[in-house]
């Protein structure tokens, strides 16, 4: 219940309004206010239109009756009624609290058990808000409880997560590293990849350190080339010592997965056929959750299976329709807490049978 420092008194507590609506809260007690103790004088007016507030507050809002009653009751039109309670709640007499159920998730204990994570929570998306910024918003609020203060969060650019820092209000201080580069995609410009790295640190106020490369290039000697710059060779190394980490899983699928328009027809081919389903930082995965080991890994630049696998790790998954690609990175061992759209973790438990 929402409250501005004023002491509460009396016993006007308001009923839960269930996991979503409005919760009111009148503070102030149901009786005019007593006389001082020095004399037993009469309170001054304002101290007793000040009471007559809370009285009429406390009736209205915590025991529901109606205006036209509280006017009968207290001998005052119903005009007067309405402003006195419009004025109690602007002189926060009454405090209002919003509570939006979709704010914190839905836990899905059950689904978490099965796919053997931590934890699963499926994102709803608010009206207006799109599917990839309510994953966002919940990898937001999980975020601060998975990382130590003085520790070191990894992120990796996604078109989910560049939506995080609008959800994001805080972070215990910490260092951030960059996981992955950026990958061209329709409608988005790679200097997001950088925009989104600095913005993080600013929230969590420690080091940063952003990886200047695209996550895959043309050819292994122009990786090797780029591995062994300092400022690469930098970032890459601080992936050793990740605390948590947030990542996108994406589907091996066009549109699914920005990596998957990179690869030659017969990248693809072969991928395919490897039974690859799932891409998280540029790591393929199979059906059973193994790292496909490819030509491919010697031209992508980012953070090591064996880093993830350290760090707790945040995975949003986008892609409804491909429940194969969560089952997959639950199997990987590399994610420890799934954030879902509905749709998608209804998939999900029916491919689980």
């Amino acid at each position: 219940m929402a409250q501005d420092g004023r002491a509460m008194h009396g016993a006007a507590a308001a009923p839960d309004a269930g996991a979503g609506g409005a919760r009111e809260s009148v503070v102030g007690g149901g009786r005019a206010p007593a006389a001082d103790a020095t004399g037993g004088r009469a309170p001054s007016a304002e101290a007793a239109e000040e009471g007559l507030k809370v009285a009429l507050a406390s009736e209205h809002y915590l025991e529901g009756r109606s205006k036209v009653e509280l006017a009968r009751r207290h001998g005052l039109s119903r005009f007067q009624v309405a402003r006195l309670l419009d004025e109690a709640r602007a002189e926060g007499i009454v405090q209002i609290q919003i509570v939006d159920p979709t704010a914190r998730g839905r836990d899905d204990a059950a689904l978490a058990e099965a796919l053997g994570v931590a934890t699963v929570t499926i994102a709803t998306a608010r009206p207006g808000e799109t599917q990839r910024a309510a994953l966002a918003r919940q990898v937001a609020r999980l975020l601060p409880s998975r990382l130590r203060e003085g520790g070191r969060l990894g992120v990796a650019w996604s078109r989910t997560l560049m939506h995080l820092p609008a959800s994001l209000e805080a972070l215990p201080p910490a260092d951030i590293v960059q996981l992955v580069g950026p990958l061209s995609a329709a409608g988005y410009s790679t200097a997001e990849s950088s925009a989104l790295i600095h913005l993080l640190g600013a929230h969590a106020g420690g080091r940063v350190w952003a990886l200047p490369t695209p996550l895959v290039v043309d050819s292994a000697q122009v990786a090797a080339s780029l591995r062994s710059m300092e400022e690469v060779r930098t970032a890459l190394d601080a992936a050793d010592a990740l605390d948590a980490a947030a990542v996108s899983i994406g589907a091996w699928s066009p549109g699914a997965s920005t990596l998957w328009a990179r690869l030659g027809a017969e990248e693809q081919r072969r991928a395919q056929e490897a039974g690859v389903v799932a891409e998280i930082c540029g790591i393929l995965l199979d059906g059973t959750g193994a790292v496909w080991h490819s030509a491919l890994e010697d031209r992508v630049i980012g953070v090591r299976p064996d880093q993830l696998r350290r760090a707790r790790v945040v995975a949003a998954a986008p892609a409804a329709g491909r429940p194969e690609a969560v089952l997959a990175a639950a199997r990987s061992g590399l994610v420890d807490d799934l954030v879902l759209p509905p749709e998608l973790a209804e998939q999900v438990l029916t491919l689980l049978g």
